[in-house]
This record gives C-alpha cells, structure tokens and sequence, in this order.
C-alpha cells in the first residue's frame, strides 16, 4: 500500500496543462478511462502505513462511475460536507502575494472567465483565491470555485512572478473529480538531467492552523525516530521551493495534530519504476534514491554506502541485478534500501509500481525484503557473521544458512520473520534482532504519516 501511495503521489504533483480543445480532452479522457482496469487507494499526503488517506483535492484518483459525454461538459464539483473544508474554503488568501489586492482580483476575476476551459461549472458562480505566492523560481495559486453546498478546487504555477493569463496556461484539470479534504497538497515537478525531481510543495490548511517542520530526526535501531520541531510561522501554510531541504511537516489546528508527514513528498521522481533503473550505475541511483527519501522523512543521517551488489534469486533466466546501500544516524538506526534493476523484473503489463524495497536496522544489521518479482529476504550483518537465522514470532527457526561477508539470501515469506540471528564461524551467537519492518511491510524510514482531518 505505501509502494502504491507512492507512486500515485507522484503522479499527482505533476503538472497538467489543458488541451486548447476542452471537447476533445473530453473525449480522450472517456476513452483513456474505458481502457483504464486499476484504481489508485487512497492518498494525500503522501505515505501511508497505518491509515488509508483519502484523496488531497489535486490530481486524479480514479473512481469507479464511469461518465457520460453528456454529463462531462464540466466536472462535477464535490459537496462541502466536513466543517474544516468549509473553514478552509472561508479562509481569507493565504501567500506573500495575498496582500496585492490588485492582482489576489485579477486571478479572481480571470479564473472565473475562464471556467469552461478549466470544466468548472458555471452555476458555481463564486471564486475564491485561497492561495497566491511567489517562491524563488515559481509563482503558484489556487483557486476554488464554489456555492453554498459544492465546490471544486484548480491549482496553477509558472515562473516567479508570471501573469494571470501564464498562470491559466499551466492550470490544469484533474483527470477526475477529487473529494474535497481539508489540506491541499501541490507539488510541481521538472526536468533535470533526464528525470523529474520536485522543485515547488505547497502545503494548504485551514487558517489558524499552525505550521511546523522538521529536519533533525535520527533513526533509532528500533525504528523510532528523536526529532524536534520548528516553528514556520505562517497561517497554515508551507511552502517548499528549489534548493530548500524538503523535512518532515506538521499542521496542527485546534490544538489537535491534524497532518504530520513528507512534506509533499519532495524526492519522489514522476518516472518510477522504469526510468531510475535504466540508468547505467545501479548504484548511483541507489545512494541517491535512499538519500530522498531520507529527505523526504525529514531525516538526518550518514552518506548512504554501498553493502552489496549482486543478483537476485528467481526463476527469470536472466536474474536481476540488485544492490544494498545504507545510511545510518548517529544514533546507529540505520535505514536501508535495496534497488532492483526493472527492466528485468518489469513485464509489459506490470502493475508493480516500484522495485525498491527498504529495511531499517544498525550498523550491525539490518533485514531487507526482497522486491516484487522475487521472494525472501538479504541479510546485512558483521563482516564476521558466518550464518543466520530467520525466527518466527513463537521463536521457531524458519530456515537458516551461510553468509558471505556477513550477507545472504533466504527465500522465505519475509511477512513470516519475527527475528534475525546471527552466529559466527564457531557457531557461537553475535547478536539477535527484531526485525518487525518485515511484518509491517512499511516503505517510510520516519514514523507513520498523521492524517486525522
């Protein structure tokens, strides 16, 4: 579910532009979605472990109603159906940019003439300008459109301090209609060298919400996390642009902590799962990968290092190539990642949306699933590690077997392992771990994503 979470959010902070042809986008998106058999779960801000998070009011989830050419001349507006919607809808404009009255007016004034392009219905006759900021490189607004009881929200960006009618050109329609939630989420995504990284996030509460955000948390060996927070000081909202670390965020309304996660989840490239493992260095795309994501959590951690390189067990006849890097915190909780070479484990009609797998352990050890397309799981312990064992939650060895440097390979069902333990050459025990990130088959390193609108 996290893997999934993952890669709808980075499907959802791309940029959509609008056909000059509002008609024809119709009927493309009518036949794109006949042909169209998964539905994406959940999301918004980003990961999930323990909760399903529902859909952020950006861009498209699938639903299961299927539409008509007749009823899809505009998208139909969400019922505003929670008080904290309604308090995020009534709140004033938020943004370095709310206090230009003149041009908070001009997007207000030209995003309502625009309504049919943006397949608003016209009957939502007020407009609302919610959001409007320049960050270095990037202006961006949102915008909703709303009546006493429904709503819809559009969302646009463009160069710093570009025009309303840029904004426009860059505003783009969901390719389906999205619940309203009370926070917003936009990430806006770019070229760089080949890949699509984030250079824009934007976090939207409701006013009055405070904003704090989070860069310092070290990895416990357990999986736990030590961090403080800081304060940002702006009326529920946060905004992330280039060249800014990306942290861990928090919004907390009411005294009730209503969202504490990946700020938008900076890192996450729009190309996943094909185009990383492409590139000719596994390895590098490995440290760099594990390096977001560490980002991302609002983690502070060690250069991640490679441990192993090496192919995978499977009945393909060409196995895949795999490699193991690891970054640790001064605490010793380490964070692992195991990157797997798609090309080969990716079919034409693969609905795995990534290959990566992550494990969290210490320098001594740390247990890693292996990524779909493959069963078992590698272990990384000392260097004079000899053999292990996989334990089940009754303390009964699973299997057992040698290692290389202190690394192996078992297949076996990882959701089953308890516990590693390691023993060395004289088969005298090292040391014995908990490996509960197995059972839990969780992708963050950083706790559990809070989303309690």
């Amino acid at each position: 579910m996290a893997d999934e979470i993952r890669q709808a959010l980075a499907r959802l902070a791309e940029p959509v532009v609008p056909q000059p042809d509002p008609y024809q986008r119709l009927l493309r998106r009518v036949r794109r979605r006949r042909r169209r058999q998964t539905a994406v779960t959940g999301v918004a801000a980003l990961v999930l472990a323990a909760v399903t998070i529902p859909p952020v009011g950006l861009v498209g989830l699938l639903r299961s109603d299927e539409p008509t050419l007749a009823t899809a001349a505009y998208q139909p507006a969400s019922p505003i159906d929670d008080p904290m919607v309604r308090r995020l809808l009534d709140s004033p404009t938020r943004g370095n940019l709310a206090g230009d009255t003149a041009l908070v007016a001009t997007i207000e004034r030209e995003y309502r003439a625009a309504r049919a392009e943006l397949l608003v219905d016209p009957s939502l006759d007020e407009v609302r300008v919610l959001f409007a900021h320049d960050a270095p490189g990037a202006r961006v607004v949102m915008v909703a459109y709303l009546d006493d009881s429904h709503a819809l929200i559009r969302h646009g960006s463009g160069p710093e301090g570009a025009s309303v009618p840029e904004l426009l050109d860059k505003t783009g329609t969901p390719d389906e209609p999205q619940e309203l939630t009370p926070y917003l989420i936009f990430g806006r995504h770019s070229p760089v060298d080949g890949d699509h990284s984030a250079d824009l996030a934007v976090g939207l509460a409701p006013a009055g919400c405070q904003v704090e955000t989070s860069h310092d948390g070290r990895l416990q060996p357990d999986g736990s996390v030590i961090r403080s927070w800081q304060p940002v000081g702006t009326d529920g909202y946060m905004v992330r642009a280039t060249g800014e670390p990306a942290g861990r965020w928090q919004f907390t309304c009411d005294g009730i902590v209503r969202y504490a996660g990946p700020g938008a989840q900076i890192g996450v490239r729009t190309n996943v799962p094909l185009s990383p493992a492409l590139r000719p260095d596994l390895s590098a795309a490995a440290v760099r990968d594990l390096r977001d994501m560490l980002d991302g959590g609002g983690l502070t951690s060690s250069t991640p290092q490679v441990l192993w390189t090496g192919r995978l067990p499977t009945k393909l006849p060409d196995p895949p190539a795999a490699v193991l890097v690891r970054s640790c915190s001064t605490d010793d909780g380490c964070a692992a990642l195991l990157k797997a070479d798609a090309r080969v484990l990716a079919g034409p009609e693969s609905a795995v949306l990534t290959f990566d797998r992550t494990g969290i352990g210490s320098s001594d050890l740390v247990a890693v699933p292996l990524p779909a397309g493959t069963t078992g799981v590698l272990v990384a312990g000392p260097t004079s590690a000899a053999r292990a064992e996989l334990v089940d939650a009754r303390g009964s060895t699973l299997t057992d077997g040698t290692l290389t440097n202190g690394i192996g390979i078992f297949e076996i069902d990882h959701r089953k392992v308890a516990k590693v333990r390691i023993l060395d050459s004289a088969d005298q025990p090292l040391l014995t771990a908990a490996t509960p990130h197995l059972a839990t088959d969780r992708y963050e390193f950083a706790e559990p994503t809070v989303w309690a609108w």
